[in-house]
Order: structure tokens, then C-alpha cells, then sequence
């Protein structure tokens, strides 16, 4: 009985101990970007998710190399802050459902895709931390004739702020 208690006491401190990490990780901020494949460091000081009185969410995402710039703008109207996937080509729906990048002389927008494909999938809501879980791909085209494609991707846990 006596080797008992303090393996029990270990135990319990394991538990604790696991329980704090899990508590922090769930509100740690998360946010990756990849261009063409490539992974490029975001900086989660100046990146921003905001949701509007108008339930439309805008995901700006930006680069660790130029933090005064735009970056990867995504735009979700009539998000119904709820898990799901919520597709690009329903801008012919009525939708606004946008992405545009910008670093330095390069400006790039789904909708200059002749295949405007792209999507956000929410995987996770945490309505009492107020963040947005999960994945982003989208396809922007650089303004002007032949302009190149790129393929932005990433993950994210993120903080919402009301805008």
C-alpha cells in the first residue's frame, strides 16, 4: 500500500499536467501558409480573422517577411459560424466568396482565375474563446496577361475579433 501513493500521486499530477497543456494548446494560436507548395512563415501579430455585424468573415493572413502587408485576404459572406466547407464557386451564387494576395509588385485574385477554385473549411468552433478552426485553399491569378497561379494553402486555429 505504501508503493501505492505515490504512484497514485504521480498519476494525479500527469493528469493535471496534461490537462494544463491541452487547455493551452486549445487557445494557442496555429496559422500556416503555403505558396505553390512552398511553405512560407506567417506572423500571427499581424494576421487577423474578423467577423462583422453582417456575418461576413475575412481572413487575413500575413507573410512573417512583411508584416505591414496584405497578404492572403479570404472573404466568406453570409458565414454561419458553423463547421462545413464553404466553396469559392459560389460567387455565381450571389455570394461573396473572394481571395486576393499581395506582396510586394504582386497582385493576384481568384476571380482573375478562369477556374475560380478555392475553399475554407471550418473543422472546429469555440464559440467561448471566440476562435475558427481548420483548413484554406484557394487559387489567385496575378492581374494583367499572362499572369501566374498560385495556390495558397494552409491550416489555422485562430481568434475571431469583431470588426
Amino acid at each position: 500500500m505504501k508503493h501505492l501513493v505515490p504512484l497514485l500521486f504521480l498519476l494525479l499530477l500527469l493528469a493535471v499536467a496534461s490537462e494544463a497543456v491541452g487547455q493551452e494548446s486549445s487557445s494557442a494560436r496555429l496559422l500556416t501558409l503555403r505558396i505553390n507548395g512552398q511553405p512560407v512563415a506567417t506572423d500571427t501579430t499581424s494576421s487577423r480573422f474578423f467577423l462583422d455585424n453582417n456575418r461576413t468573415l475575412r481572413l487575413n493572413i500575413v507573410r512573417a517577411d512583411d508584416p505591414d502587408g496584405e497578404g492572403l485576404t479570404i472573404i466568406i459572406d453570409r458565414f454561419p459560424i458553423q463547421t462545413g466547407t464553404y466553396s469559392f464557386q459560389e460567387i455565381l451564387s450571389g455570394r461573396n466568396r473572394d481571395a486576393s494576395y499581395r506582396y510586394g509588385t504582386t497582385a493576384a485574385y481568384s476571380k482573375s482565375c478562369s477556374n475560380n477554385s478555392g475553399s475554407v473549411t471550418i473543422t472546429g468552433v469555440n464559440a467561448a474563446r471566440h476562435w475558427l478552426m481548420g483548413t484554406y485553399r484557394c487559387q489567385v491569378c496575378e492581374s494583367g496577361r499572362g499572369g501566374r497561379r498560385l495556390t495558397l494553402e494552409g491550416t489555422f486555429r485562430y481568434p475571431v475579433e469583431k470588426e
